[in-house]
């Protein structure tokens, strides 16, 4: 069977519309981010790291908020360029100003940590990017939020006020959150203890994706 040239213009299978290209070199921020999310999961196209990143980039140049944040990430890990954690840094630094959560989450978490592009922990610059990133609604800020208060670092403990965030980052839907708060339900921290509720929340973070959440679980039945 002869196979008949592509008519001019017409995208191959593993090619973005030409219109989408045009939509992007324009200017269209969230074309850029869409193609990127494109090439990272090989979605209508071959799947390309490099050409993934170069889209992130571009939609980042647009302002596009989330387009920074995923720049970033693959630049700290070296996925599609040369493992480059301070520009990683910057992008998420970028990203957190654009207000995207996430980024603001990572970077909290390289500074409770001090890697990925941050020289040296400092509790206090984590806090404030948790805080931020759970403004932001992301469920792992709030998570790491709470664990701040409840582990005492650089604060007081708090276990009312960790508790607070916790039921945020389950809300939020991070299966951590939902594990922890049962956790302290279980136990009676914080709150009457409530097998009932600590059990529900076990299931729900379960159905999550949480291992632990899991493997508590079948304990308490």
């Amino acid at each position: 069977m002869v196979v008949g040239a592509l008519a001019g213009g017409t995208a191959r299978a593993d090619e973005p519309k030409s219109s989408e290209l045009a939509a992007c070199n324009k200017g269209n921020g969230q074309i850029c981010l869409d193609l990127g999310v494109r090439y990272v999961n090989g979605t209508g196209v071959a799947k390309d790291e490099a050409k993934a990143l170069d889209f992130y980039l571009k939609a980042c140049k647009r302002k596009v908020a989330r387009g920074c944040g995923y720049a970033g990430t693959m630049t700290t890990r070296g996925e599609g360029t040369p493992k480059d954690e301070a520009k990683g840094k910057e992008l998420r630094e970028t990203a957190c100003t654009l207000n995207d959560g996430a980024s603001c989450n990572d970077l909290g978490s390289a500074y409770a940590e001090g890697d990925e592009g941050v020289a040296k922990a400092d509790p206090a610059k984590a806090k404030a990017f948790y805080e931020k990133a759970c403004k932001l609604k992301d469920g792992l800020g709030c998570f790491n939020l709470g664990n701040i208060y409840r582990e005492g670092e650089g604060v007081k403990i708090d276990l009312k006020l960790a508790l607070t965030k916790f039921q945020l980052s389950c809300d939020l839907g991070a299966s951590k959150g939902c594990t922890e708060l049962a956790i302290l339900y279980y136990e009676g921290e914080a709150v009457p203890k409530d097998e009932a509720k600590a059990k529900a929340l076990f299931e729900k973070s379960c159905k999550l994706g949480s291992e632990v959440a899991c493997k508590n679980l079948k304990l308490l039945h």
